[in-house]
């Protein structure tokens, strides 16, 4: 029996080194702990947060020049975004969508009054 995930791993590339400068406040420490925080930190922006702008509002889409229309839309996305964190975090945006759709007092009520009932 072949084991084809070593013939994967040698000859796989090395990693290539990169020379990033970040400032931070943090005391310095090892390097790996920050790059992992660094990482993290871009990694959750772009999942919680570009990622819902872009494929589900299709944000990079917008045909419309009117920087005064695609700045309040980009803030109203931003405070949709902020209210889903508070009162609905255990569901997914598809769920939520769906469950707005099917009841509109949700969306109501998450948006005028600040509750999820």
């Amino acid at each position: 029996m072949v084991d084809k995930t070593a013939s994967r791993k040698s000859s796989a590339k090395a990693p290539e080194q990169t020379l990033s400068y970040y400032l931070s406040s943090r005391v310095p420490g090892r390097a790996e702990a920050f790059a992992g925080l660094i990482r993290g930190h871009w990694g959750g922006c772009e999942i919680r947060n570009h990622w819902v702008r872009d494929a589900l509002w299709g944000e990079d889409k917008t045909r419309s020049k009117n920087w005064n229309l695609n700045a309040n839309l980009a803030i109203v996305r931003s405070s949709l975004i902020a209210l889903r964190s508070r009162l609905a975090s255990h569901l997914s945006w598809p769920s939520l969508f769906e469950l707005c759709s099917l009841k509109p007092s949700l969306a109501y009520n998450l948006v005028a009054r600040h509750t999820f009932k």
